[in-house]
């Protein structure tokens, strides 16, 4: 075991550098060729750019209703969630067996598992909105509604539709032995952590104020609405656009940008669809869990940063982002999702050796009762 570990950890170490050392240096190439590289990858009408324009935050979308489903599915008795609480807040021994005590925990633990049963719901609400969306028709309820049925009807469409698939997502959740359930506990608050850690990238946008490349060749181009301001619609830019528009409101990313109140996308530091995309990162964390699937890290791995990079660069070709943009949004996530992990695990390492050293004790405690029964027993 200590061997696999050992191999597991070389693993991770290996990979992670991969990551970094990719998007670190192209981080530094784009810091003095950004334009440059957007010039010479621009294509707007790009089909794979424009399906991943759509569909690759995908990850982010499928957080909430994965972590909520897998946090209902482990459910742990009132004893068990009892002891869990002990080995952080060791007082809780003293006053667990006291009647009125149990009771409030009793009533509080399953208000808890129904919260995270609301969640799950909320997150297959989020799920299927993203879906429709991304396909530029509006949620199942207002196409229902569009294409003429009363709208009682599509409510209730819509609502069976969100049930089925989180009643879907629990069925398939409880195929997973406990054993792994248990372990992916951890993971999934973990995941929870990082999608509303995530806003830092919308804090960062406002700050950078970044004008997107496409928005300078919609505007150099007169692709611009009643008020002057940049709307690109469902407009065409040819890739030869670039070479006649001009590119003054361009500004490094270490310098904040100037949008001069004509361009209407100014957020484009740091890439929020690959930082998405970068939640794809929690699979191979979710690999390294798994006893039986450990073998799996380094695909899982590849598969995640793939997918991540094909985001990123996707993001260039469509015009909507720099090489330095999806390298620091990939960067900015994977860090955080390192940081959280690592938090995650080392509260993990001390709940289980808590947990181990409260059923020793309760062992020897149920060993000495024993022991005088029978003493009480003999003497009779």
């Amino acid at each position: 075991m200590e061997k696999k570990n050992r191999a597991l950890a070389i693993q991770k170490a290996v990979m992670y550098t991969l990551f970094f050392l990719t998007f670190g240096i192209m981080m530094c190439i784009g810091t003095t060729r950004d334009l440059e590289i957007s010039k010479l990858m621009f294509n707007y009408q790009n089909t794979f750019a424009r399906f991943m324009e759509s569909y690759s935050m995908l990850p982010v979308y499928s957080i909430q209703l994965l972590a909520f489903s897998l946090l209902f599915t482990a459910y742990h008795k009132v004893d068990d969630a009892l002891d869990i609480a002990q080995s952080f807040l060791p007082f809780i021994s003293r006053i667990r067996d006291i009647n009125v005590i149990r009771k409030i925990v009793f009533i509080i633990h399953h208000i808890i598992y129904a919260l995270f049963l609301y969640g799950a719901f909320q997150g297959s609400n989020e799920f299927l909105n993203f879906i429709f969306s991304a396909s530029g028709r509006g949620n199942l309820q207002d196409i229902l509604v569009d294409k003429g049925a009363p709208k009682v009807i599509a409510i209730i469409v819509w609502t069976v539709a969100r049930v089925a698939l989180l009643a879907l997502v629990l069925i398939l959740m409880r195929k997973i032995d406990k054993k792994h359930l248990k372990a992916f506990e951890f993971m999934a608050i973990a995941g929870l952590f990082l999608y509303h850690a995530s806003d830092v990238i919308n804090l960062l946008k406002g700050h950078f104020h970044r004008v997107r490349f496409r928005e300078m060749v919609a505007y150099s181009h007169a692709l611009i609405d009643q008020n002057g301001v940049t709307s690109r619609g469902d407009a065409d830019m040819p890739k030869e656009w670039v070479k006649t528009s001009f590119f003054t409101a361009y500004t490094p990313w270490y310098k904040p940008g100037n949008d001069y109140g004509v361009y209407s996308n100014s957020d484009s530091f740091p890439s929020g669809h690959t930082a998405a995309a970068a939640f794809s990162m929690l699979l191979p964390m979710l690999a390294s869990k798994a006893k039986k699937a450990t073998k799996l890290f380094v695909p899982a791995f590849l598969l995640g940063f793939g997918y991540t990079l094909a985001t990123g660069f996707s993001r260039i070709i469509i015009g909507a982002h720099y090489l330095t943009d999806i390298s620091a949004g990939a960067i900015i996530m994977f860090a955080m999702l390192i940081v959280i992990m690592g938090i995650m695990n080392a509260f993990e390492r001390h709940s289980d050796k808590k947990l181990r050293i409260i059923a020793r004790k309760r062992i020897r405690e149920e060993e000495k009762a024993k022991l005088l029964s029978d003493s009480k027993e003999e003497k009779r």
